[in-house]
């Protein structure tokens, strides 16, 4: 790259800048030397022919903004997104004087698309004969890349125990010949008290799972309480159309207190049969592709998408099928998206689908700009429209849009499909894994590190420079075609990678192990929508409990550090989550510490919608960064997610909390996960121990999943918080609980209302009787929100099964029948009676002076799920 600026297309008035120019450099533009008056970034544009107030903006011959003054040529271009990020990442760079010359393109309203687009289908015109070394899993099946025995949570529920029996079976039954091993499929949806919105789409999302051709059998596990049943899923795998005999699906019911040996045994019966699976020559047709983009930048259009398009095309030529999805990510991009179409119906159902998500953002206070991460921005792509018209040529111009489906639906059909989902990278992957994608073609800017379980990821990185900083993690250098590297002899190279790794060789993803899985997020939707709780801006009074603690009792006093302490590593997006827990474990296994190392792995920071949502997960990492359990603490950022470092240490500070008492890592800026896993190793071994600055309420959670509470029930639960704020001790409740409905508990509380005194997540500084906002019955998201609020043990009440411990935070488990506890004594830690209250009481105070622990211990990887609130959205 030795020139210092490209034209996407030759009509364009502004250019990308290919490499950092900085303040006084001079730059050839048309026969002359024009000084450079701003630093300019790569992947930023700089303009190249004057644009007039009000005249729009052209890259990709395609408007992506209007011009807000003159613009003359040499001028940075620059937009307010670019412009708040550029100011927090370099301050020393950019300054309030950095002008801001244009204004995005109004995506939601205004629709370019072409004048005459061309019907027709892909056709099926080149015959290869070398294929590759797939398994055959029957003519409606097909063939897969991988050979897996999968356990899969059929809710959140299952989560701790799906985990647990694969920890046991991976070091039994490693990846040998054509049997690849045992993964986990774990996710965050289906766990609450009450149906899910997107059940239908949940229990497609199993099937698909479930029959990947890249699985070679399934246990489908359930846990007691869950609110989705086998006999439905049984039905969603009929609808799949494909006969029983090329797929084998077991179900595994967990009982009250079941230890996981029952689970295990089962997976091990089924090993045999996934063993004697085999290798055979396939047929290119046999590969059915999901192409991603993440951590985009302004050069993914014009390198890595290109290249991706091609080798797709070539693929569809010999009959294989690509799965191009990301609804929201081809907003603004219609005219080229929609160029080649196979029907006018096509036509019209892709633009209903694209209307459809969004009236669905819309119906939440969002717009598809909420998609525009920060390591977007950060890197060129200031907009939605920029964004979405690079992410667009994973079409190549030659390719038909064969086929429109819904998240997860079969592709049954050789041909190019269009699949709704949104922009978030990982809840996108898994749509397409269950449309039977049995290979990930992932496109990336900055370095995405994102991996799916039993589907193999291959990425393709812009640009030679982050290939080489990335190369431990990235797997195909696509930059090179900016140093003279033609297109197709780039896709070419691309091909041959695809046909081998389709035939058994490891992605980079799969040497390091790091992979996650995420469903498109269930969404509260309104009735009607409300600004002000949409921007997070709901008040909850002054924050004062509504009965107070005793202000004088012992526990009062307590302040600082728990000495049950541990070490945190906080990832800043689900993206560098289980990077996190990889480092952890090892400090752990390696006792390179004294305390405890926990990392928190969580779906958060990445395409997802800013306003309630964006508020609620700050106050939540924030939360447990402060925590009063936490000594100290390590953010790690994976580097393209909207909520990176700088606005994390941007956050403290206005807080007013100093962030140099917090070690920070980033695991693109240093180099992949080899690189940052040694200095955050480091960075936990030294890292300052934090201290409150301030007398920290003694505070313990409460929640139950019970539908409704009796009236004995409510009676003991309210003496109990009663001798707590007596002894000086907080009590935070979640908003909705079924002990706020019982006319019994506000009686015997004293308390006038029980209207939520605290956000969820939010920070109390007062102990007393409080209440947690919360949209969620999901026990592990109310469980997340109040340790976020500085609560030092929770209370967890349930009618037959414990359920899954926090994190980090001891969990007491309360068995609300004195006739259940009976035969689950080694689950529950007491039963809620009058007579249990001594013992209850003594359990409590030995929680919070850490001398006593529950019965159920926590787990990694299991205990923490934050919730997106009422208006939150995946984008």
């Amino acid at each position: 790259m030795t020139s210092q600026y490209l034209l996407a297309s030759a009509n364009d008035n502004v250019a990308i800048v290919t490499r950092n120019l900085a303040k006084g450099e001079s730059i050839a533009l048309d026969g002359q030397a024009l000084l450079n008056r701003q630093r300019i970034l790569p992947g930023h544009r700089l303009c190249v022919k004057p644009i007039a107030e009000g005249e729009a903006l052209i890259s990709w011959d395609l408007p992506f903004g209007t011009a807000l003054r003159d613009i003359q040529p040499g001028d940075y271009i620059c937009n307010q997104f670019a412009k708040d990020v550029l100011r927090i990442r370099h301050p020393e760079d950019y300054d309030s004087s950095l002008v801001v010359n244009f204004s995005d393109r109004d995506t939601v309203s205004e629709q370019i698309l072409p004048d005459r687009p061309q019907f027709g289908r892909n056709q099926v015109d080149f015959v290869d004969e070398a294929g590759f070394d797939g398994v055959f899993r029957g003519d409606q099946r097909g063939w897969g890349t991988r050979n897996y025995l999968v356990l899969i949570g059929v809710t959140s529920q299952a989560r701790a125990a799906v985990l647990a029996a694969c920890k046991q079976l991976q070091p039994r039954w490693p990846a040998s010949g054509a049997f690849d091993g045992v993964v986990a499929i774990v996710h965050t949806e289906g766990g609450g008290l009450h149906q899910p919105n997107n059940r239908a789409l949940l229990l497609r999302t199993l099937a698909g799972f479930a029959t990947n051709p890249n699985v070679g059998a399934a246990i489908l596990v359930n846990a007691a309480d869950s609110r989705i049943d086998f006999a439905e899923i049984e039905q969603a795998l009929a609808s799949r159309d494909l006969p029983a005999a090329e797929y084998r699906v077991d179900f595994h019911q967990l009982l009250p207190g079941e230890a996981i040996t029952e689970l295990v045994a089962q997976a091990e019966a089924l090993i045999p049969e996934v063993q004697a699976c085999q290798r055979r020559r396939a047929p290119l047709s046999g590969l059915r592709l999901g192409l991603q983009c993440g951590g985009s930048d302004a050069f993914s259009g014009v390198t890595a998408n290109q290249v991706l398009g091609r080798c797709v095309q070539q693929l569809i030529r010999c009959g294989g099928s690509a799965n191009l999805a990301e609804t929201d990510e081809l907003i603004g991009a219609e005219q080229y998206v929609l160029q080649r179409v196979a029907s006018q119906q096509v036509f019209d159902r892709w633009l209903a689908m694209q209307q459809r998500f969004k009236d669905y953002a819309a119906a939440h206070g969002h717009t598809a700009e909420g998609n525009v991460s920060g390591g977007n921005l950060y890197r060129g792509l200031y907009n939605i429209t920029l964004k979405s018209i690079g992410a667009a040529r994973k079409k190549d111009p030659a390719t038909y849009i064969d086929h429109i489906i819904e998240y997860g639906e079969p592709m049954h059909q050789p041909g190019y499909y269009f699949m709704d989902s949104p922009g978030n990278d990982l809840e996108s992957i898994a749509g397409q894994v269950a449309a039977g994608a049995n290979l990930i073609l992932f496109t990336t800017g900055n370095g995405s590190i994102t991996n799916f379980p039993f589907v193999p990821t291959l990425k393709i990185v812009t640009t030679h420079e982050r290939f080489q900083l990335l190369e431990s993690d990235m797997d195909f250098d696509a930059g090179q075609v900016l140093s003279g590297e033609s297109f197709d002899h780039s896709a070419d190279r691309l091909f041959s990678l695809l046909r081998q790794t389709a035939s058994g060789q490891r992605s980079k993803g799969e040497y390091t192990g790091q992979y996650q899985t995420q469903i498109w997020r269930d969404a509260y939707f309104p009735t009607s929508f409300n600004a002000a709780q949409a921007n997070g801006q709901v008040g909850f009074g002054s924050g004062a409990p509504l009965v107070p603690a005793n202000q004088n009792a012992l526990a009062q006093q307590v302040t600082g550090r728990s000495v049950a302490s541990v070490a945190m590593i906080l990832p800043t997006s689900l993206c560098s989550g289980q990077v996190a827990e990889q480092i952890a474990y090892q400090l752990n296994h390696q006792r390179r510490v004294a305390s405890e190392v926990v990392a928190l792995p969580h779906t958060e920071g990445c395409a997802v919608s800013g306003g309630d949502a964006e508020v609620i997960f700050c106050n939540t990492l924030i939360g447990y960064a402060t925590h009063p359990l936490v000594h100290s603490c390590v953010f790690l950022e994976h580097g393209c997610e909207k909520t990176h470092n700088d606005f994390f240490r941007q956050k403290l500070v206005e807080r007013g909390v100093d962030s140099s008492l917090f070690a920070w890592a980033s695991i693109q800026q240093e180099g992949g996960i080899q690189r940052v896993t040694q200095h955050v190793m480091q960075a936990v071994e030294h890292a300052p121990q934090q201290h409150a600055s301030q007398a920290s309420p003694l505070l313990i959670g409460f929640a139950s999943q019970l539908i409704k509470l009796n009236d004995n029930q409510a009676k003991v639960l309210s003496k109990l918080f009663t001798q707590l704020l007596a002894r000086g001790v907080g009590v935070v409740i979640a908003a909705g609980d079924a002990l706020l409905q019982h006319p019994a508990f506000l009686a015997e509380t004293g308390a006038l209302t029980f209207a939520p005194t605290v956000a969820y997540s939010g920070a109390i500084h007062q102990a007393g009787l409080h209440v947690m906002d919360t949209s969620s019955s999901d026990w592990l998201e109310i469980a997340t929100g109040l340790g976020a609020t500085g609560c030092r043990a929770l209370i967890a009440l349930s009618a037959r099964t414990p359920l899954q411990p926090h994190r980090f935070i001891p969990t007491l488990q309360l068995c609300a029948s004195e006739q259940l506890i009976a035969g689950a004594a080694p689950h529950f830690d007491c039963v809620l009676s009058e007579q249990a209250l001594p013992q209850l009481l003594e359990q409590i105070a030995g929680c919070l002076a850490g001398s006593w622990l529950p019965q159920q211990r926590p787990a990694a990887n299991v205990g923490f799920q934050i919730s997106r609130g009422r208006y939150g959205v995946s984008l």
